[in-house]
């Protein structure tokens, strides 16, 4: 009799720890499981090659409007991530800024950071702290060099920058 009750005990005890395994298992991984920064990736991604492929002339942007008919942007047939670099390389950084702002503004959220870099130097740059995930996306342009900005620089050789890489940072 004493040995079936030291059975009952043993197999109940062992039961019992093995259920408060699993839930300590099961409860640990419902806490621990990390956000997926796959979207920030393709989001990433899709800027730089969206910015990088669509001229000046067909994207549909008050901003971008109004500069082509004031004659500040002259060449209709420069990517977006062309006419940032060269208001970059003119030193016209708040044009740069503003078209980068104006165009990505309506595709981000208000909680995503994002930034424009060209050769590590800080294009624009939403003010939110990065929390999680910093991801990045390059691609090189090129054009006339930095400060190269009268007709006398530029035609007589022209000085050619780049390559210079442009950089895409989303973060949350």
């Amino acid at each position: 009799m004493e040995l079936k009750k030291a059975i009952y005990f043993t197999l109940d005890s062992i039961i019992a720890g093995g259920i408060v395994l699993t839930i300590i298992i099961l409860l640990s991984s419902i806490y621990s499981k990390e956000p997926d920064a796959t979207h920030l990736n393709y989001l990433s991604n899709d800027l730089i090659s969206i910015l990088g492929s669509i001229k000046v002339k067909e994207i549909d942007n008050s901003y971008i409007k109004s500069l082509i008919n004031d004659g500040t942007i002259t060449n209709l047939d420069n990517t977006v991530l062309q006419q940032i670099g060269e208001f970059w390389a003119n030193n016209e950084i708040d044009l740069a800024k503003k078209t980068a702002l104006n165009v990505t503004e309506p595709w981000l959220s208000t909680h995503t950071g994002f930034g424009v870099w060209i050769n590590n130097e800080v294009i624009y740059n939403r003010d939110i702290q990065v929390k999680m995930y910093l991801i990045s996306s390059k691609k090189m342009i090129s054009g006339i060099a930095k400060g190269h900005i009268t007709d006398l620089t530029r035609n007589n050789p022209p000085t050619l920058w780049g390559p210079a890489i442009i950089e895409v940072r989303l973060w949350e």
